[in-house]
């Protein structure tokens, strides 16, 4: 069993009190005891709800293709087409299409989406808001699964994955939903360190606009980057778009998401594991093979720290290990030891750390999951031409709300994945229209997956405290979404004056 070592911090006040005795009358000695009185100083706070307002969430749009022009000279244009899936709480939620300059293709679906949904009659609430997308691109150069969620604009994300070794490629994509033009600062990580380029500062992304701009022009040669995307002014979604070439062959591309943000400690559901009895076992140090699953870690600040990881498997096993890990410099630990399967993967620090998985689909294998019930209404979703495989990267999940909306996109056996690190019993209701409820019951510290249905909205009930993702994997392709909470900058917070 794995040891989890909690620090509290609290703060005790002194206490005064007087006792008094002693009373002597006519003779006889009588002793008198009082109650002792308590004085706790309580420090004054207020909680602060934040008042309900519009409500976006940000959809990174197609995948785009990179056109080289020159040696330095380069332009972006989408050749595909994403499939979205959103839902909400209100009927009235609308959407609307960022401009993207970058991108020269000028038609209406290859710009960015963003949904909305104005605060509830009541104007105490915000109601429930989501959406996904999947794209399944078969080009001479990019070919592979990408998923993607759409999720609310940040000022600090923090972004774990891509490579820009030679035959691999990773954009940088800042969508601006906002009123306000944003200033954009990358700090980038790597395997040799913190990477000072003056050209990370003042990327100009104005609003309603999404810029695309290439990480090899701010960390080249880097086999593990970790990027920091710090925002003034408007809010941004900032992600990864990763593709690798092997050979002349396209091999897999995928949408890198923000994590759940800088913390002791990270949980990625979900974790699907193919053909890893076929993986070279010489990869059991830093992992450096991008044809190896791993786990890519960082620690920012300025402290080695010993980091521990636990694998949980659905049956309940677990496979823990633990690494002394540098400051500043990102490290790719190896998934070795365990058999095909879906995972729960939890890292703990005494410093704060990001984290992120990578798992790789070979060109031959098949679904590790089981197949959701066939619809046949359901959009056919395109097999990936003949290449090397493809590639999948998660996240880290935040702790979900009670009530949230799953909305499933086109994509091959998607499977959703809830883990349990409270200590009670979770019970968790999925709704969707038109089909039996799904219910499901996850003790505490354990998790439980599901096979669910392409292109259906699903209403989640009981996932309060919670954390979960939503996979797909088919022969040779795979992808990933991480859960969110249905409203992370709405939730109240506690001010403590000074």
């Amino acid at each position: 069993m794995s040891k989890t070592t909690k620090v509290i911090r609290a703060g005790v006040t002194g206490v005064t009190g007087l006792v008094s005795a002693g009373a002597v009358a006519l003779g006889i000695a009588a002793l008198v005891t009082l109650p002792l009185p308590e004085f706790v100083g309580t420090a004054p706070s207020l909680s602060i709800a934040p008042v309900p307002a519009i409500q976006q969430r940000v959809c990174p749009g197609p995948l785009v293709e990179v056109i080289s022009q020159g040696a330095e000279d380069i332009s972006f244009y989408s050749t595909g087409q994403a499939q979205y899936s959103e839902e909400s709480s209100e009927k009235n939620f609308d959407n609307f299409w960022l401009e993207a300059p970058d991108n020269q293709n000028d038609a209406l679906s290859a710009a960015p989406k963003v949904i909305t949904v104005p605060p509830g009659a009541d104007a105490e609430s915000a109601p429930l808001l989501a959406g996904n997308q999947t794209e399944v691109a078969a080009t001479e150069a990019l070919s592979g699964l990408a998923a993607a969620a759409c999720t609310e604009p940040a000022n600090d994300l923090w972004l774990v994955g891509g490579s820009t070794e030679i035959g691999r490629t990773t954009l940088v994509t800042l969508s601006n939903p906002t009123d306000v033009t944003a200033t954009v600062t990358l700090e980038v990580f790597s395997e040799k360190g913190y990477i000072d380029a003056v050209t990370t500062e003042g990327i100009i992304v104005m609003s309603g606009e999404q810029r695309i701009v290439s990480l090899a022009g701010y960390a080249p040669d880097a086999i593990a980057p970790v990027v920091r995307v710090m925002s003034n002014g408007g809010q941004v979604l900032a992600n990864l778009q990763q593709s690798v070439t092997r050979t002349l062959a396209p091999s897999g591309v995928e949408w890198v998401a923000p994590g759940s943000g800088l913390a002791t400690q990270q949980i990625i559901p979900g974790v699907f594991v193919a053909g890893q009895a076929e993986h070279d076992r010489s990869e059991v140090g830093n992992v450096v093979s991008d044809l190896e699953p791993t786990i890519r870690v960082l620690i920012p600040g300025e402290k080695d720290s010993k980091v521990n990881v636990t694998l949980l498997s659905s049956t309940g096993k677990k496979i823990e290990y633990s690494a002394n890990l540098p400051a500043k410099k990102v490290t790719q630990l190896p998934l070795a030891g365990i058999k095909d399967g879906t995972y729960t993967v939890i890292l703990t620090s005494q410093e704060p750390l990001v984290a992120g998985i990578r798992t790789v689909q070979g060109a031959d294998t098949g679904t590790t999951t089981p197949a959701a019930p066939v619809d046949p209404a359901a959009p056919v979703v395109p097999a990936a031409a003949e290449t090397g495989g493809d590639f999948t990267w998660l996240s880290s999940s935040s702790f979900l709300t009670d009530q949230i909306l799953v909305p499933v996109p086109a994509g091959p056996a998607p499977t959703v994945t809830f883990y349990n690190p409270a200590n009670r019993t979770a019970d968790i209701t999925l709704s969707a229209q038109g089909q039996k409820d799904i219910t499901l019951k996850v003790k505490a510290g354990e998790m439980v997956t599901s096979p669910l249905s392409a292109d259906t909205k699903y209403n989640v009930k009981g996932v309060e405290g919670l954390v979960g993702g939503l996979t797909f994997s088919g022969s040779g392709i795979g992808s990933a979404i991480a859960l969110n909470p249905a409203n992370v900058l709405g939730s109240s917070i506690t001010v403590y004056p000074r």
